[in-house]
């Protein structure tokens, strides 16, 4: 039978967080938004024209080990500065870039970081012709 469907895009992913405020504070920093209705319990950022990220506050949530959770997430990011200035711009921010920035072979420059609950977010850079 041949697939009926294709996927359009990433809709939402939901991460855990301990400090929600903190956690925002953080994805602001990639031009995140809060969006819709935010209750006690769920606050939603908009990444961007199409991405979202659910942030499910849980106070007692205790990050397993590495790769016991959300292995990562990838954001392909839009710039005219050079990856030198993006890697700036995240330590400026409280975020230690590691896995990079190298070339992944496919267009585009990658690093990885760490939210403040540990998960890892893969950063894409479209590699821009001189």
């Amino acid at each position: 039978m041949d697939n009926p469907f294709t996927v359009e895009k990433l809709d939402h992913i939901v991460l855990r967080v301990r400090d929600v405020d903190r956690a925002v504070a953080f994805y602001e920093m990639f031009g995140g938004r809060p969006e819709g209705v935010s209750t006690a319990r769920n606050t939603p950022l908009a990444l961007g024209p199409i991405s979202r990220v659910l942030l499910l506050h849980d106070p007692d949530y205790d990050p397993q080990a590495p790769g016991q959770n959300l292995q990562h997430f990838a954001l392909q990011l839009e710039t005219t500065h050079d990856i030198d200035d993006v890697v700036a711009f995240v330590r400026a921010h409280g975020a230690e870039p590691w896995d990079g920035p190298k070339d992944n072979g496919r267009g585009s420059v990658q690093f990885r970081v760490n939210d403040p609950d540990g998960n890892e977010i893969e950063l894409r850079i479209a590699q821009i012709s001189r």
